[in-house]
């Protein structure tokens, strides 16, 4: 079993070497720090509602860069499937403009479990209606939001996570595709961006753990310039029950 464990994630690791050489020379790299928090609140055996707080830092800690706070009510339709409608506020530093640019986002998600074993595993469909703010500069130096541009994505996440010797610790490995859909005013561009992250973790007990890991994003902007993210992130999980 552990062989064969082994060889799956060396399997995965030379696919994305293979994918991280063939773009080294044609995308610009940057390095980030995210802090990650998964909530959620446990309302009963079919309700909950899941929340999520992040600070993405870029560069370095003290540099500025995004913070996401979201949330949404969850309806579980049986112990493998549930769905989902919720909202987003995202606010993202522009070096350009010296400013922080505002985003409204109303997204619906469906989730499917399908445990192989001892392994957990989970897929998530998300589809994002996106309102991001568009800001001028008006007299006197003020950056003010004018007009908000409209955006519609898909995405598609998949996480895996295998305990390692039966004990409190294990191994996470994920993947996410984000893909612009149509009447997009956000960005024209289909490919938007992929996270890719390979994580160790540690389960205090089964409601509440963490997790620290390396995530390769790949980012298409909608002027198709292409950039490469190294990022070191710290995650904590925790179902609150009510």
């Amino acid at each position: 079993m552990i062989l064969r464990k082994v060889k799956y994630v060396g399997i995965l690791a030379a696919v994305f070497l293979c994918l991280h050489t063939s773009v080294k020379a044609q995308v610009k790299h940057g390095y980030q720090h995210w802090y990650t928090y998964f909530g959620g609140l446990q309302l009963n055996e079919k309700w909950s509602i899941p929340f999520d707080v992040q600070v993405r830092l870029r560069d370095a800690i003290s540099d500025k860069g995004q913070v996401l706070t979201r949330a949404g009510l969850q309806y579980s339709i049986n112990k493998k499937a549930s769905v989902l409608l919720g909202y987003a506020y995202i606010t993202t530093y522009s070096d350009a403009l010296d400013a922080y640019f505002p985003e409204h986002r109303i997204f619906q998600q469906f989730i499917y479990k399908t445990p192989i074993k001892k392994w957990d595993m989970f897929h998530r469909i998300r589809l994002e209606q996106r309102f991001a703010g568009v800001k001028v500069m008006h007299t006197g130096g003020d950056l003010k939001v004018d007009d908000w541009n409209y955006g519609n994505r898909f995405r598609y996440f998949n996480r895996t996570t295998v305990p390692l010797k039966g004990g409190p610790f294990y191994f996470a490995l994920q993947d996410e595709l984000f893909m612009n859909l149509w009447g997009n005013d956000i960005s024209k561009k289909f490919f938007d961006q992929n996270r890719f992250l390979t994580a160790i973790g540690y389960a205090f007990k089964p409601n509440l753990k963490v997790d620290i890991g390396y995530m390769n994003q790949f980012v298409q902007s909608p002027a198709g310039n292409k950039s490469m993210n190294h990022i070191l992130q710290f995650s904590v999980y925790q179902t609150i029950a009510l």
